[in-house]
């Protein structure tokens, strides 16, 4: 009896469902037309039918546990909601992102997507051992090995380079890739693993349009012709007729083009992959040509294993069908929220806590990624290279404002777990004296440095602000690369999440009523009870450089060491502030990348996720400690340590721009110094004028540095051509300086105003001696501060008039 027959009987029988009959059919002639050039046509029916049947069983059985999971996420996810004393809302808000209300001991666990992301990633990275180092960039991003990683593809396909550092890297991403894929299918989640799965493909619709589709097609024929490639059909998970693959090739060049190849498909993509490499040779001949070109295979590589990790802590949390869960999780919260927020207090108070059932939409959507991807890609590359541009222009001098702010910040998330701030700020020094041996440490704890993904340029912090691996966005990462941001940050972060991780160590000698009071509460806070703190100290510790650390891969409960590690990553959130996912909704207003209103909203609100990060973790700690006493002692806290930071950053801005530093004994002074604590930037100069020291008025603050530069620069352009002004040496020199990367580097910014800006003002403007005196009186009336290098003077005349 032929298959066909079989199938049509048990669905008579109602043993199984016509669309389960037409999957084994349609596998069973995929699979069949594979061993029919090796096999009879008996025997190729009779082993395609036993292969389908095993194929068919197995997959009964991951429908059968993803089923089990799906209900099993649910029902913990809807009992955490109740459980929060906030209200559903904030407790599926807690699920996407940290919580800020701090629920956690009521409803015992506050691990979430974002953190658990991070978490795995590392986990993955520190099964690579550090192998794909030699292939980062290096010289701040000038220089990358391009040519000998490609030996790694060689060696992932079975070929022997003889290359020692690419035998490990392949080594290490097997044993990271094999490690997710098995992780992701104990969570629940279907996966059909292709035993020849290598890399990740990366098809790049740039550089495929280049090309014509005939030239593309033309492309890959040759090599499945050469049997360099195989070409797949989906649907009956085969090899296609070879009169197909001509179809199927054309079809995937419109795929491409139109965006549709790489979306959609997280970091478990191999299992959709229509394009099967025979070879290396094939892989790197296609992928330099028509995807990740010649220097894109290590961010391809890093991008894939972050992939992998917000998968899998996607599913875990919330399930293998997870949009689903999300989706009728969401419906509760809304119903609840309309129930407990009725009056305007309330829907207030939720709004700006950002726990509103349209916050955690816009979390969702950009914890999953989804508002990264790109509805057009024209678009999309238009908005973000004007970011670029503005960010390698711009954020010179970011390191200016890190190092006090970050330092009070690190301080003041330290002091509220029980380690001394000395203590963090001591293994900082030491470590960037010692980067690779404090690497090599923190790899062994989960704690690598976020700076070895490497896949989206700039660091985390800066994530709205860099966008994408184009030109510009090369420019704006090597800008923030030679200002040393990327190296304070993650060094501080390391540090501090080092420095942590030992406190972890020493405390574990006690019991949980032992326990630092401090310690203590951290614990309490992320939902650790003294039973479980148990099964923690009873961990084996590491002893390294003189100290002990807490081995969370020694944990033997996984989703206990998950939780510990996404706690620890929520502290040193703290510590070095940077948007997390309910932030980044919030600055794209929960709007599509590549849209109009989507890149509008992106550019609006450039450079000011700080202010809104700093409130929702240090301000909003503030204000829900226990009474009001403890709540004024933090406040008080937060504010003064705030304000010396800025006092501080504001004086070192006024050194490296040439000027004296402040009279720090005016109110003016300390309002600005407030505001720039806080993150407020050109808004602490509004409190003395009405524009900033670049000129800058409220107006383009608002529209956000892109829009706000393109509207001043067309201003000034339609005055002078309709005659109720002149386009001056100084307007030309500033909107130069605008867009100039680099104009604003810390070390060099004083030298590049007067020797390269300042002398086109003086070549284009007769009256340029005018303009400058009156710009040094305007900093005078309105700042009280002289200069000590002058404006349009080649050298300067004394040294800065320190107070």
């Amino acid at each position: 009896m032929s298959i066909a027959n079989c199938l049509t009987k048990l669905v008579a029988a109602k043993r199984i469902t016509q669309k389960q009959a037409d999957d084994a059919l349609a596998l069973h002639d995929g699979l069949q037309g594979r061993l029919y050039p090796n096999m009879g046509p008996t025997s190729a029916e009779a082993a395609s039918a036993l292969e389908a049947a095993r194929v068919m069983a197995q997959a009964a059985q991951e429908r059968k546990l993803m089923a089990a999971k799906q209900a099993i996420a649910y029902a913990s996810a809807l009992d955490r909601m109740e459980k929060h004393p906030a209200g559903k809302t904030v407790g599926l808000q807690s699920m996407l992102v940290r919580d800020n209300l701090e629920g956690g001991e009521a409803i015992r666990t506050a691990i979430h997507i974002d953190g658990h992301s991070e978490n795995v990633t590392k986990r993955l990275l520190g099964m690579m051992n550090g192998a794909m180092k030699p292939y980062s960039s290096r010289l701040a991003g000038l220089k990358q090995d391009t040519e000998s990683i490609w030996n790694v593809v060689r060696e992932l396909f079975g070929e022997d380079t003889g290359d020692d550092a690419a035998k490990a890297a392949a080594t290490g991403w097997k044993q990271a890739t094999e490690y997710a894929v098995a992780r992701v299918k104990r969570a629940g989640k279907p996966l059909s693993v292709l035993e020849d799965w290598r890399l990740p493909q990366n098809w790049d619709s740039t550089r495929v349009k280049q090309f014509s589709q005939q030239q593309f097609v033309h492309d890959l024929m040759t090599e499945f012709e050469a049997g360099n490639l195989k070409v797949m059909n989906k649907q009956g998970q085969g090899e296609a007729p070879r009169a197909a693959v001509g179809g199927i090739i054309a079809n995937a060049y419109k795929d491409i083009t139109l965006g549709k190849a790489n979306s959609g498909t997280g970091g478990f993509s191999n299992q959709l992959r229509v394009f099967r490499f025979q070879n290396p040779d094939a892989y790197i001949r296609l992928m330099q040509k028509y995807g990740i070109g010649d220097g894109g295979l290590y961010n391809t590589m890093m991008g894939h294993l972050g992939g992998m990790g917000r998968e899998i802590a996607t599913v875990e949390i919330l399930g293998p069908n997870y949009e689903d869960n999300f989706r009728r999780l969401l419906d509760a919260a809304r119903e609840d929220d309309a129930v407990r927020n009725k009056s305007l207090g309330a829907k207030f108070k939720r709004s700006i806590t950002m726990n509103s059932p349209a916050a955690v939409q816009r979390t969702y959507d950009a914890v999953t990624g989804k508002l990264g991807v790109a509805q057009s890609e024209l678009m999309a590359g238009i908005g973000g290279g004007l970011r670029n541009l503005q960010t390698a222009a711009r954020l010179g001098s970011a390191t200016i404002a890190a190092l006090p702010g970050d330092s009070f910040t690190a301080s003041l998330a330290a002091n509220h777990n029980g380690i001394p701030a000395t203590a963090v700020l001591g293994r900082l020094v030491r470590d960037l004296a010692n980067d690779q041996e404090a690497e090599a440490i923190a790899r062994q704890v989960n704690l690598t440095a976020a700076s070895v993904m490497d896949h989206a340029l700039g660091t985390r912090r800066f994530a709205d602000e860099v966008v994408g691996q184009g030109l510009t966005g090369r420019v704006a990462d090597t800008t923030m690369r030679l200002t040393g941001i990327n190296a304070w940050t993650e060094g501080l972060k390391r540090a501090w999440a080092m420095e942590f991780n030992g406190f972890i160590a020493r405390q574990a000698d006690h019991a949980f009523n032992d326990l630092d009071p401090a310690f203590q509460g951290f614990l309490k806070r992320y939902g650790f009870t003294p039973e479980q703190w148990d099964k923690l100290r009873a961990t084996p510790q590491i002893e390294a450089d003189g100290a002990r650390f807490f081995d969370v891969n020694g944990v033997e409960d996984q989703e206990l060491a998950d939780r510990l590690m996404s706690a620890i990553l929520d502290e040193r959130r703290f510590a070095v502030i940077e948007p997390d996912a309910r932030i980044r909704g919030a600055m794209t207003a929960g709007l599509q990348r590549g849209t109009f209103m989507g890149e509008m909203a992106r550019s609006a609100t450039q450079f000011k996720s700080f202010p809104m990060t700093f409130m929702m973790t240090h301000m909003m700690r503030a204000a829900i400690q226990d009474g009001a006493w403890n709540k004024i002692s933090a406040g008080a806290k937060l504010v003064t340590l705030a304000t010396i930071a800025g006092a501080v950053t504001s004086q070192m801005q006024s050194l490296v721009a040439g000027r004296d530093p402040q009279d720090m004994s005016t109110p003016e002074f300390w309002t600005q110094a407030f505001i720039r604590g806080g993150g407020g930037g050109m808004l602490g100069d509004l409190v003395y004028s009405s524009s900033t020291r670049g000129g800058d008025g409220l107006k383009e603050y608002i529209l956000g540095p892109a829009p706000g530069t393109i509207l001043s620069a067309t201003g000034d352009l339609s005055k002078a051509l309709i005659g109720d002004g002149k386009m001056t040496g100084k307007m030309l020199a500033q909107h130069i300086k605008a867009w100039t990367p680099g104009s604003s580097l810390w070390f060099s910014k004083i030298a590049t105003d007067r020797l390269l800006f300042d002398q086109i003002q003086t070549m284009l403007d007769p009256n340029y001696r005018q303009s400058f005196s009156r710009y040094e009186q305007r900093m005078k009336k309105d700042f009280g501060q002289a200069f000590w290098w002058r404006p349009g003077e080649v050298a300067p005349d004394r040294g800065p008039r320190l107070p």
